[in-house]
C-alpha cells in the first residue's frame, strides 16, 4: 500500500488532502500539532488513516515522523503559519517563527525524503500567491511579507533540488492554490476577501495535490503549479 505523510493535517487543505487520499487507499499519516484535529480528521478519513500529533519545528520529531512511515511514497507539506503583522509589529521572533514551519520544515523533510524514498516518491509543497513580487503591491497582501517572503524562499529552494532528486526517482514540486482558499487558518487571521474575488475550495486544491502525488511521469519535477489551472495540465 502508498505510504502518505500529510502535515498540517488538522484542518484546511491538509485535511482536505489527508481524506482525498485515503479515499484513494493511501495509508496517510495525518500530522498536526493540535492531536485533537489530526483525530478528528483521521476518523472522518477512515480505513488506513492514522493521526500523529508533532512539532514540525522540532528536528527530532520529524525524523520520528518520517521513521514512523512505511513504504513512504509522499510528502505533502500544508502546514503553514502566515501572521497578519505590520512592519511596526514585527519583531525578529516572528521571522523565525515562521521561516522554522514554513521553509526550515520544508528543508527537513526534504532531506528525509531523500533518504527514506529509494525511488518512485512524490514531495509536494503548498506555497501561495503572496510570495511573488508582483503580490506585494495588493492592498490584500499588506501585513503578509513574512508570510510571503517564506513562501518565494520555498519555490526557489524546490526548484534548485528537484533535479537532483528527479535523478533519484523522487519528484518535487510546489502548487498555489491559484485563488483565495477560505479555510478555519484564514479565518482566524482575520483576513476577509474582498468582494468578487477568486476563491477556490480546499478540496479542490486537494484533487490536484493527490494528482502530483500520484504522478510518476516526473513531469512535473521542479515546477510551481497553480490548482486554479488543474484542468489544464492535468
Amino acid at each position: 500500500m502508498r505510504s502518505a505523510i500529510v502535515t498540517g493535517a488538522g484542518a484546511g487543505i491538509g485535511r482536505a488532502v489527508a481524506l482525498a487520499l485515503a479515499a484513494r487507499d493511501w495509508r496517510v499519516l495525518l500530522c498536526d500539532i493540535d492531536g485533537d484535529a489530526a483525530a478528528r480528521a483521521a476518523a472522518d478519513a477512515g480505513g488506513a488513516a492514522s493521526p500523529v500529533t508533532a512539532d514540525i519545528t522540532d528536528d527530532h520529531a520529524l525524523a520520528a515522523l518520517i521513521a514512523s512511515a512505511d513504504s513512504l511514497t509522499a510528502v505533502v507539506h500544508c502546514a503553514a503559519l502566515f501572521p497578519r503583522i505590520s512592519l511596526a509589529d514585527t519583531r525578529i521572533g516572528d521571522f523565525d517563527r515562521v521561516m522554522a514551519v514554513n521553509l526550515r520544515a520544508a528543508v527537513q523533510l526534504t532531506l528525509h525524503a531523500a533518504r527514506a524514498m529509494c525511488s518512485n516518491g512524490s514531495v509536494v509543497f503548498l506555497t501561495s500567491g503572496s510570495g511573488l513580487l508582483a503580490s506585494a503591491v495588493d492592498p490584500f497582501q499588506q501585513g503578509f511579507a513574512l508570510y510571503g517572503a517564506s513562501k518565494a524562499a520555498l519555490d526557489r529552494w524546490v526548484a534548485g533540488v528537484a533535479p537532483e532528486l528527479a535523478a533519484a526517482g523522487i519528484f518535487a514540486s510546489t502548487i498555489t492554490p491559484g485563488a483565495i482558499v477560505e479555510t478555519p487558518g484564514l479565518a482566524r487571521a482575520g483576513v476577509t476577501p474582498t468582494p468578487g474575488a477568486a476563491t477556490i475550495s480546499a478540496e479542490r486544491v486537494a484533487e490536484a495535490i493527490v494528482r502530483l502525488a500520484e504522478d510518476r511521469s516526473g513531469r512535473f519535477a521542479g515546477q510551481r503549479l497553480n490548482a486554479a489551472a488543474f484542468e489544464d495540465w492535468r
